[in-house]
């Protein structure tokens, strides 16, 4: 459903975003915006990680044509996993400490937004 496949691309965006606010946010102004956002109320966090993990599950069970039925978007639905368990993972620290140069969450950054690059460019690509 091409549906599932835009929600996809939003949200590895957005996490892409969230990753790599303490770099960019001040070239960026809307990235503080959305941690701000993430960070503001439980609710939020609680509604987009969930949101993430029926997206994740959405796309690899209807995937976009000609991908196959059930392997359909692998790559992104781990990424956006992948996001997930890191910002469960770092729910508490996001909102207290800026680190600009975390070598991880930048590199899980820039990765998320080659993945939503290029399924976002190529939607019909199976990489299994």
């Amino acid at each position: 459903m091409v549906q599932f496949y835009l929600l996809s691309v939003l949200f590895l965006v957005l996490s892409a975003g969230l990753l790599l606010v303490d770099k960019y946010g001040t070239t960026f102004l809307f990235l503080i915006n959305l941690k701000t956002l993430y960070t503001s109320r439980k609710l939020v966090r609680t509604v987009y990680l969930v949101s993430g993990l029926l997206i994740a599950a959405a796309i690899v069970a209807f995937p976009i044509s000609p991908g196959p039925v059930i392997l359909g978007d692998v790559l992104p639905a781990a990424n956006i996993v992948i996001v997930l368990l890191y910002l469960l993972k770092n729910m508490n620290k996001m909102d207290t400490v800026l680190e600009y140069n975390n070598g991880k969450r930048n590199a899980l950054g820039f990765a998320t937004l080659g993945v939503a690059v290029v399924h976002f460019l190529f939607p019909g690509i199976v990489i299994i």
